[in-house]
């Protein structure tokens, strides 16, 4: 039996990219639940990118049809009141966990040299966050989008 395992293993390494990933993978020493973020973050992430998709088959994006097309989801569309408070509610948890992030950053020095580039890509890519947020809080365009968008286009 132990012949044709490495015979197997040979021809598709499994247990080696086991080892190298998952097994064996560097860690640091002080290693403990603030780490944990980072992998929520694309947990959360993955779960608004497949609603969003879903969301977005159904959505008609004009301005006379928006809403009355996010009505049609809630009300029409087998579990879509689900899948839509999945997306909302994964959107604030979405943030939580980006700002447990880099707050767990900002305990460990991670904006400090030799890692301050990583640090810039990152807010760079939270202002990139931040826009998407308002362009999908604005996207149903109700009354609650457009005062939404008045105050945050004022500030």
């Amino acid at each position: 039996m132990n012949g044709f395992l490495n015979w197997i293993e040979q021809r598709i390494p499994m247990m080696r990219v086991a080892n190298m990933h998952a097994i064996q993978y560097p860690a640091p020493v002080n290693m403990n639940f603030w780490y944990v973020f980072g992998f929520l973050a694309t947990i959360v992430l993955v779960n608004q990118i497949v609603t969003g998709i879903w969301l977005t088959m159904n959505f008609e994006p004009s301005a006379e049809r928006a809403f009355f097309s996010v009505e049609y989801i809630m009300r029409e569309i087998d579990f879509g009141w689900l899948i839509r408070y999945m997306h909302s509610t994964g959107a604030s948890a979405f943030f939580i966990v980006v700002y447990m992030h880099m707050f767990r950053g900002m305990i460990y020095g991670s904006y400090q040299k030799p890692r301050e580039l990583l640090w810039v890509f990152g807010m760079l890519i939270y202002l990139a966050l931040m826009a998407e947020a308002f362009m999908g809080y604005v996207l149903p365009w109700g009354q609650m989008s457009y005062w939404g968008a008045q105050v945050i286009v004022s500030l």
